[in-house]
């Protein structure tokens, strides 16, 4: 596995926020319905995504999952939001990344492989971390998705 530091910019987005258990489906349930809302919503609106789905994670509850599903925008586009999508914005920031390939069940493996390589290169993480799903899962098989995975860096 792969890790790099990148800077960004602040970009906004737009999202529906949910939250569930970690347990069976309930994450890509969850995260199927915020998908809906959102790409219903921009579909409808007019609006250009500037990216594939996104995750934003403002904070890891080892009970409940908790996240803004959606996708990057103009913020001329974010200005459009009408509950329940909402606005929000990733700072500009440093962050590290790397990218997953596997099944979305998986993903927790490469979230801990870059927080334990911060770590060890000594590293401080911070808040948010994103994932950026780069393969559409009806069209890839679960073996070949690939996810960007970033973490902020204090």
């Amino acid at each position: 596995m792969q890790f790099e530091r990148k800077s960004f910019q602040a970009q906004p987005y737009l999202y529906v926020a949910k939250e569930c258990s970690y347990e069976g489906d309930a994450i890509a349930d969850a995260m199927g319905a915020a998908f809906g809302e959102v790409f219903g919503f921009i579909a409808q609106s007019g609006i250009t995504p500037l990216s594939m789905p996104i995750t934003v994670y403002h904070g890891m509850d080892p009970k409940t999952l908790r996240f803004q599903s959606g996708v990057f925008v103009s913020e001329k586009d974010a200005a459009k939001a009408k509950d329940p999508v909402k606005a929000g914005q990733l700072p500009a920031c440093d962050a590290m990344t790397t990218t997953h390939q596997g099944p979305y069940t998986n993903l927790n493996q490469s979230h801990g492989a870059l927080w334990k390589h911060m770590e060890e290169a000594g590293i401080e993480g911070a808040m948010p971390v994103w994932e950026i799903y780069v393969d559409d899962p009806e069209h890839t098989a679960p073996d070949q998705l690939r996810t960007e995975i970033y973490r902020a860096i204090a």
